[in-house]
């Protein structure tokens, strides 16, 4: 039987990604059937992951602070500004990085198509009770955090060759 899923913003999970990311689950797979998991992640300056793929679709709708996003063209990352109200959706597979480059920090909500990224999520970071990025960043389990990207075939993305 199919159910709406319905989630008061107080009881979001949340997780610290690279001692310096929180990302909290709006919404998991696990209320979509798998089809769809939006997180509310929260970047200091200088926060973001480096090149990679992921198996899932994310598409980011900035709302506050600014990124910005290196995503693969022609086997080279090109770097895009993201603004409050601009989005990005990147397919799977393709190559991406971002990085917050505001002062204050950059906020913005992903779309996971399917479902998988909050899981990764958990595997990877540190449950946290704070909704505020740690200043300065936080120490955190490499090991785990290379444990989870290998079991959800996130992959490290090596550029061919730098834009010009």
């Amino acid at each position: 039987m199919k159910k709406a899923a319905v989630n008061p913003a107080n009881k979001a999970e949340a997780n610290l990604m690279l001692g310096s990311v929180v990302c909290l689950t709006a919404l998991a797979g696990s209320e979509t059937d798998g089809e769809l998991a939006i997180i509310d992640m929260r970047c200091p300056e200088g926060a973001g992951p480096g090149p990679h793929t992921d198996p899932w679709r994310e598409s980011f709708y900035v709302l506050e602070g600014e990124f910005e996003f290196r995503l693969e063209q022609d086997g080279a990352l090109h770097a895009v500004r993201a603004r409050p109200g601009d989005t990005v959706s990147i397919p799977a597979g393709l190559g991406h990085a971002f990085q917050a480059v505001s002062s204050t920090p950059a906020r913005a909500l992903i779309f996971s198509v399917p479902a998988g990224l909050e899981q990764f999520f958990a595997a990877a970071g540190e449950p946290t009770a704070s909704v505020t990025p740690p200043n300065p960043p936080l120490a955190f389990d490499r090991a785990r955090f290379e444990a989870a990207t290998d079991r959800y075939a996130i992959r490290r993305f090596l550029p061919a060759a730098q834009p010009a």
